[in-house]
């Protein structure tokens, strides 16, 4: 009786883990890659507002760059990665798992604020993660104060 009770834990557990990864369901990765990407775009807030130096987000539908402006008169993006931040940090691992609604270029400013790369200060910006097609997370960033929720 012990051994049948402990084999339906064992598969109970299998069952728990294992079947969802199996079955492609994308609710994780996709909640994995949106506080990536939510993280991603706080650490540029902060540091913009820290270093006194515009931070450079360049979004793809699976990427996440970040770039830090070193000097003035070498363009709205620097080259020079963040200190700790290397490329590939932010991206997506699965390719059914996207995000849309993201501008290409964001420029967190040392004021706090967001704009488009052309000097336009954002409003609210709302990033979907999709995985399966449906939207599993949405990010919301405000372009007065840089806020990210």
């Amino acid at each position: 009786m012990v051994e049948l009770i402990t084999v339906m834990v064992l598969i109970g557990v299998l069952a728990a883990f294992a079947v969802p990864r199996l079955m492609g369901d994308s609710a994780t990765g996709a909640a994995l890659f949106g506080d990536q990407v939510a993280s991603g775009l706080r650490m540029a807030q902060k540091s913009a507002v820290a270093r006194r130096r515009t931070v450079c987000v360049t979004t793809t539908a699976t990427t996440l760059m970040l770039r830090v402006r070193t000097a003035v008169g070498n363009g709205p993006c620097g080259n020079v990665q963040l200190q700790g931040i290397t490329d590939g940090l932010y991206d997506s691992k699965e390719a059914n798992i996207v995000m849309s609604g993201a501008p290409p270029l964001l420029l967190f400013r040392p004021d706090g604020t967001i704009d488009d790369g052309n000097g336009v200060r954002l409003g609210r910006v709302d990033i979907a993660i999709k995985g399966a097609d449906a939207i599993r997370r949405t990010i919301t960033l405000d372009g007065g104060t840089g806020y990210v929720h």
